[in-house]
């Protein structure tokens, strides 16, 4: 939908089309095994059109995808208001999505506009702010009769006309209603683990509309933007045939203008639904049979441009039958489904493990009973959690149609999860509850998990909180030694000199030592010199960790996932490409390869640590 919507843009211009990594891999690509092009059936295959609309371009040794833009010759569209010039203006509207760069295309190819409206204005009536679309684009305006109003002209599938979708007035509730313990609250608990603070979230449709449930039972709706892809910032998205608009929206954009910030990398996670898996890791949802096609709306562009990705669907369908035992935590199989969602062939590639290892992408396949992932460690899909209760063989293993690799690490799912009350997730806390002091050993533990730090204000604020616990203990006892959980900690771009000076200001008064565990920030070792203690880097050590092969040569996807890793760095495929001029990195190289990494990344970090200093490093 979103390459779709771009397409339309760039012929309002004249461009030969929208040129996008976004398709690479699923069906839409054209390349000959992978897809079809985006072609729906043999007819379209073979029609000469199919070669036409998406074509596969190399630009600097990168991979693209064009999506040929096409005339418009006809556009149908429709606003609130008309005045009789023809201007447009869209103040009942649910959602703004493409009109105005439908209206323009159409208009640009010598097509014809119309537009439906529920009234009429006289002309100048509209303050110009407010017109969406000026009348020199449009040619007919049709007025919606007033009693066909909710038939013809509702705000979505079924909801007619609703002051607090368009932002007319605000609900004084946007309370989500409280699930059922099922599978479906199952599936959204454990996938709201991943959920932080200050994140921007997009929700599929189905399954992951639970997510937002939990979130606003656990209380944390308050702390992350949802997002839709026609165009909606904030506020509670509508759900089911409803989907599109918000309850209390924070703003409202264009559907080409979200999907902008989507490809760009705007959001922070997305939880999506899933028709079938495969051993891959390759996800179907816009297909479901071989003459059964649904299409894939905003997915391909949203699984592919995100870099935190939880599928969610339940593990079998069709008859799924499952007992929760709330008190104890635990589940147990009642009756399997007849139709296997883990199977060896999708109809359709909608999403591509392999792609998105390549893309350096975090992804989660979560259900009722186990979760997966998909990493650049194995070549397959990975379990890493199955739910108290759960027969690993009988209830996993034999209801897939292939075998997927099995972390040594297995843990169970939290218990919380199938409990009948409140997991009670916090993704701040109080700071006093996220310090723990141990009088025995005079050492202080401070838990940073999910804390988001974005503007001067708020470091100021938790550095005259970390004063005011630390001054008592230290002009009693002396110097503290510290304890710091980074792990899932985030500073906004730009900040990091002010919160190293700041904490460098903290560890001098009041820290006798400090073991920290760092997070993402740190790992990208922005902080300068807070991370100069870091233990001393061990060439070695770490290119045999990234050897995956054990070949002696780190692959490109080897290299990538390597990085990431360890440092917290992103590598995009432009970097890969000149890192990897000789078709990868050696040992003799790799110190060279990860320091270019590192001041690429604008890091200062020491490749020597200090000796007998006693800060530790997660890594």
């Amino acid at each position: 939908m979103g390459s779709i919507s771009r397409m339309i843009r760039a012929q309002a211009t004249h461009s030969p089309g929208h040129i996008t990594t976004v398709g690479l891999g699923t069906y839409v690509d054209p390349t000959p095994g992978i897809g079809s092009g985006g072609a729906a059936n043999e007819l379209a295959l073979e029609s000469p059109l199919n070669k036409e609309l998406v074509t596969k371009l190399t630009i600097d040794n990168t991979d693209y995808l064009m999506y040929k833009a096409l005339p418009i010759h006809v556009a149908i569209i429709r606003a609130t208001t008309a005045d009789s010039s023809g201007n447009l203006s869209f103040e009942h509207e649910s959602l703004l999505c493409d009109q105005r760069i439908i209206a323009t295309a159409a208009r640009n190819s010598g097509g014809v506009v119309l537009a439906q409206v529920k009234r009429l204005s006289a002309l100048g009536s509209l303050p110009s702010r407010s017109v969406g679309i000026p009348g020199a684009m449009v040619d007919c305006v049709c007025v919606v009769d007033e009693e066909d109003h909710d038939i013809f002209h509702g705000m979505s599938y079924t909801k007619r006309h609703d002051p607090v979708l368009c932002g007319e007035i605000k609900s004084p509730s946007d309370e989500v209603p409280k699930m059922p313990l099922n599978e479906r609250k199952i599936i959204a608990r454990r996938a709201s683990f991943a959920l932080k603070p200050g994140k921007v979230v997009n929700l599929g449709i189905g399954l992951p509309e639970g997510v937002a449930s939990v979130a606003g039972e656990e209380g944390q709706l308050p702390y992350i933007t949802l997002t839709t892809e026609p165009g909606v910032f904030g506020g509670l998205p509508a759900s089911g045939t409803e989907f599109g608009p918000a309850v209390n929206a924070s703003a409202l954009v264009e559907m080409n203008q979200q999907f902008d910030f989507y490809d760009g990398g705007g959001l922070d996670m997305c939880f999506l639904g899933a028709a079938q898996i495969s051993p891959e890791g390759d996800v179907n949802v816009s297909r479901l049979s071989k003459n059964k096609l649904i299409g894939p709306g905003g997915f391909v562009d949203i699984s592919q441009s995100t870099r935190n990705i939880s599928f969610l669907c339940t593990f079998t369908a069709r008859g799924l039958k499952i007992d929760c035992d709330g008190e104890r935590g635990s589940i147990k199989i009642l009756t399997e489904g007849t139709t296997r969602k883990f199977v060896n062939k999708v109809y359709e590639r909608t999403f591509s493990g392999d792609e998105a290892v390549r893309r350096g992408q975090k992804v989660f396949y979560v259900t009722e009973r186990a979760v997966f992932r998909r990493t650049a460690s194995n070549d397959k899909i990975e379990l890493i959690e199955i739910a108290p209760g759960i027969d690993l063989q009988k209830d996993v293993l034999d209801q897939m149609d292939f075998e997927p690799a099995i972390s040594p690490d297995l843990k169970l799912m939290d218990e919380r999860i199938f409990k009948h009350k409140k997991m009670n997730l916090k993704l701040f806390g109080s700071m006093r509850d996220r310090c723990i002091y141990h009088p025995e050993d005079h050492v202080l533990f401070i838990d940073l998990y999910g804390v988001s730090l974005v503007s001067q204000d708020e470091i100021d604020l938790i550095a005259d909180y970390f004063n005011k616990i630390m001054e008592p203990l230290t002009e009693s006892r002396g110097p503290l030694d510290v304890v710091v959980n980074y792990d899932g900690f985030d500073l906004l771009t730009g900040l990091e000199e002010s919160y190293a000076e700041a904490l460098d200001k903290i560890q001098k008064k009041h820290y006798k030592s400090v073991k920290r565990f760092p997070g993402r920030a740190f790992r990208c070792a922005r902080l300068k010199g807070m991370m100069a203690n870091m233990n001393a880097f061990n060439p070695e050590a770490a290119f045999a960790e990234m050897d995956e092969d054990g070949d002696g040569l780190l692959s490109r996807q080897e290299l990538r996932a390597g990085i990431r890793e360890h440092f917290g760095i992103r590598l995009r495929q432009t970097e890969l490409d000149d890192l990897c001029k000789n078709g990868g990195v050696t040992m003799s190289n790799f110190s060279d390869v990860v320091g270019e990494c590192l001041r690429r990344c604008g890091s200062e970090l020491a490749l020597k640590g200090d000796e007998g200093n006693d800060v530790a490093s997660s890594n």
